[in-house]
């Protein structure tokens, strides 16, 4: 069983303060008396077979300042090699979401991992603290109390509303959670996580493909644990250099120029035409949309919900994330809203947010708050947040309001655990940086900086439209991150695809 040499909490912690900007979570006389690993470094797993894979159960203190305080049980999936006699190591996944079910995400049929990938690995991923089956889990708002929630009106003039919305959304998170849960489930502490779960698997060191929000717990397991790690491929880079207001703004343009893009190269999709004959005929009929629905929300048939502004500008951030899916699902329901039904775009917006057919909702979405809220600090005033969302819509009229709206229950959450840092990680091996040149939630720039940022940054560039790469694009990304992974051995910074 290879094991970490043990480092001390208050090692960690002033390393993390002095050189990446740690926002401390407890007292200086607790992160001295413990060691954060205490009792959880070395645990063995009893894995189980659940269906074509194997699964276990990984415990973590809910706060490594005080490991003989609340744990949390984390569920973990391994895919194991197909070709054992070839086995490279394990490939840890974190499918970002920002808390999206690894253990759903290793699950999926097809695979999102390539018949090499899967041969040379094990393939682990797992839930992060506070998300999907973890135990326990971030509970905020009941399902009617969200849905009145996202059918908020993100541009409305009246910023007060939207502010006491915004903290009775965080304060339920801290009352109908496990007490502390809410300052405790940030990337900070699943980057430890990550470290126990690679010990308790008996790696001494990790390969690691993350995407989207997985890039930035990536980024910073690779600052804390480098020498831990084997190779790594970050796809869909969040920049952590990067500040709350300047991810919301970046991304507030990036979908909108998606949704533009959509716009002016609509074609058929899946046997669906496009809803208008024309650039000008679709803009016409988008812009309308999005002015009906301020004062009249489309009807659902047999449902008592409409689509007014949250809803539209969720189903047209949903719009911008696959193009090869999404582009039929919209022109379906784009033909249908403009006949006065609004069907097709509530489906897109449940989509979004994580909404089930039967009401409930998956979590994705709250918990990815608690991460969203967590990692930065966020303006926690009315002016600072208006500032902000008036940022965001001049670079997305359609979008900046429902983008900003995200940080709305960061106005009231706990105090951040990480500040914005240009993380270098010069002790880990080369990391491959995958940035598509039409993503609108990691716009490209992001991942232009972050590979220019870290000491051993490698840049792989796919030219193409959607969020992230690996798994939807072509065989050019997918065999240079194979061979990167399997061999390590990177792409020429700079490649194109």
């Amino acid at each position: 069983m290879h094991k970490r040499k043990t480092i001390g909490a208050a090692a960690l912690v002033a390393v993390a303060t002095a050189a990446i900007g740690v926002v401390p979570a407890a007292s200086a006389t607790a992160r001295r008396a413990a060691d954060p690993f205490a009792g959880f470094d070395g645990q063995t797993l009893t894995w189980q077979a659940c269906g074509a894979f194997q699964c276990a159960t990984l415990t973590v203190p809910q706060n490594y300042s005080d490991p003989t305080g609340p744990v949390i049980h984390l569920p973990v999936i391994k895919s194991p090699a197909t070709n054992p006699a070839h086995r490279v190591g394990t490939l840890f996944v974190d499918p970002g979401g920002p808390a999206a079910s690894g253990v759903g995400f290793v699950q999926q049929q097809p695979s999102p991992f390539s018949p090499a990938l899967r041969a040379r690995f094990d393939i682990v991923s797992w839930d992060r603290r506070g998300s999907a089956a973890s135990n326990p889990t971030l509970h905020c708002l009941d399902d009617s109390a969200l849905d009145t929630y996202n059918h908020l009106d993100p541009a409305s003039s009246d910023v007060g509303a939207l502010m006491r919305a915004g903290a009775s959304y965080a304060t339920a998170c801290r009352s109908a959670s496990a007490a502390g849960l809410t300052s405790d489930g940030g990337t900070l502490q699943t980057a430890f996580d990550t470290d126990v779960l690679r010990s308790a698997i008996g790696e001494q060191r990790i390969s690691y493909l993350g995407f989207s929000y997985g890039t930035f717990q990536g980024a910073w397991y690779a600052e804390l644990f480098p020498t831990h790690v084997r190779s790594i491929v970050l796809d869909g880079m969040f920049d952590p250099s990067l500040s709350g207001e300047q991810i919301l703004v970046g991304e507030a343009a990036g979908f909108e120029g998606e949704l533009k893009y959509y716009e002016s190269a609509c074609t058929a999709s899946n046997g669906v035409p496009c809803p208008a004959p024309d650039p000008a005929g679709m803009s016409a009929l988008i812009d309308g949309l999005t002015a009906r629905v301020r004062t009249s929300p489309l009807p659902v048939p047999g449902s008592t919900r409409t689509v007014g502004p949250g809803e539209l500008a969720s189903a047209f951030t949903f719009l911008g994330l696959a193009p090869e899916v999404t582009w039929g699902l919209a022109n379906a329901a784009l033909a249908q809203a403009a006949t006065g039904d609004g069907t097709g775009l509530l489906a897109m917006a449940d989509a979004w947010t994580g909404r089930n057919p039967d009401g409930t909702n998956d979590g994705t979405a709250v918990d990815g708050t608690a991460l969203w809220c967590s990692d930065r600090p966020w303006p926690t005033s009315a002016p600072g947040w208006s500032a902000l969302r008036s940022a965001a819509e001049a670079a997305g009229p359609h979008l900046g309001a429902g983008r900003a709206e995200q940080a709305l229950p960061c106005t009231a959450w706990n105090l951040p655990t990480l500040l914005p840092a240009a993380l270098t990680a010069p002790a880990a091996p080369p990391i491959v940086v995958v940035s598509t040149t039409g993503d609108p939630a990691t716009p490209y720039q992001w991942g232009v900086h972050a590979a220019r940022t870290f000491a051993h940054g490698v840049l792989l560039t796919f030219r193409g439209h959607g969020h992230t790469a690996y798994g939807r694009s072509n065989a050019c990304v997918t065999d240079a991150v194979d061979k990167d992974l399997i061999n390590g051995t990177p792409p020429v910074s700079g490649t194109l695809c």
